[in-house]
């Protein structure tokens, strides 16, 4: 059962180094909940600054890391899993479904979820990793037991993550429409594109589509414009790299991320959040080491 499913309960650490948490990724889905400490949890390039009771959902193969701060109390809870093993499981109970949160939404923060949903949660958390945790068997029919018990605990939790997720799930294109196919393909192409010199016109170019209904569906089915898109894409990259690679010049982070000169990405990062990148990495450089982290 153990490479199918994976579980730890409420796993309390007192952060002396950061060198015990590293970056990592798995071929598992993984539901992690934070209980306490002062902690920033990366994903790739998107770094979230925790609160307890914070849900992450999240596709294992993506590179991700926790982060949290010298001298505090760390306490999370994590379940990772197969979906190979799951997907038939879900598919026999007529709820391939369920497993869509980490399909589409794949590395999702749920915060604010009511207290008596986070009871449920946890307590399913606890109940897996106490089973999980058991010494094996010799016998087959313990064995099968176990696994059994999991399973039907592992299919509760995930109902009540899809639950969760509907509101954010109905924000999904339901339908492959022309158009939505259209705004996927402009999306992926910035998201590989983004440090590069970019226009309205290259984009259209190289999709072969035109700059005008590009321009206009992009609006209608995200609610940004594409220019706002690819600044959002900038602007995360640059506060990724001024918080990890403290090194690096504020020009080289600026081209990095596909600013054309330091002038520009220092009067658009002052925009955005009201102070310039330099102040931006002396904050977090004061709040965290920028040592690297893991669950």
């Amino acid at each position: 059962m153990a490479e199918n499913v994976q579980s730890y309960y409420r796993m309390r650490d007192t952060v002396i180094t950061k060198s015990d948490y590293a970056y990592h990724s798995h071929d598992r889905f993984e539901i992690y909940y934070f209980h306490g400490g002062s902690c920033r949890y990366l994903i790739s390039d998107n770094i979230y600054d925790l609160q307890d009771d914070d849900i992450i959902i999240m596709n294992g193969m993506t590179l991700h890391r926790a982060n949290p701060e010298i001298g505090t109390t760390y306490e999370r809870s994590v379940i990772e899993f197969s979906a190979e093993w799951v997907t038939p499981i879900l598919v026999n109970l007529n709820v391939p479904e369920i497993l869509t949160p980490f399909t589409k939404l794949s590395n999702t923060l749920f915060r604010g979820v009511d207290k008596e949903t986070l009871d449920e949660i946890k307590e399913l958390f606890r109940k897996i990793s106490l089973i999980n945790e058991s010494p094996p068997s010799n016998d087959r029919y313990k064995n099968r037991l176990k696994e059994g018990q999991i399973t039907v605990l592992l299919v509760q939790l995930l109902f009540i993550i899809y639950d969760l997720s509907k509101l954010r799930l109905v924000k999904l294109p339901s339908k492959r429409t022309e158009k939505n196919i259209h705004v996927n393909r402009i999306v992926s192409w910035i998201d590989e594109n983004f440090k590069n010199d970019i226009t309205l016109d290259s984009i259209a170019d190289s999709l072969n589509i035109s700059k005008y209904y590009m321009s206009r569906i992009f609006k209608d089915v995200t609610g940004y414009t594409i220019m706002q898109y690819l600044m959002s894409c900038r602007f995360n990259r640059a506060k990724y790299l001024l918080e990890m690679y403290p090194d690096k010049t504020i020009l080289e982070v600026a081209l990095e991320s596909g600013f054309d000169n330091c002038s520009h990405f220092s009067r658009f990062f002052k925009k955005q959040l009201n102070i310039t990148p330099s102040e931006y990495r002396n904050r977090r450089s004061n709040k965290y080491n920028s040592c690297s982290a893991s669950q």
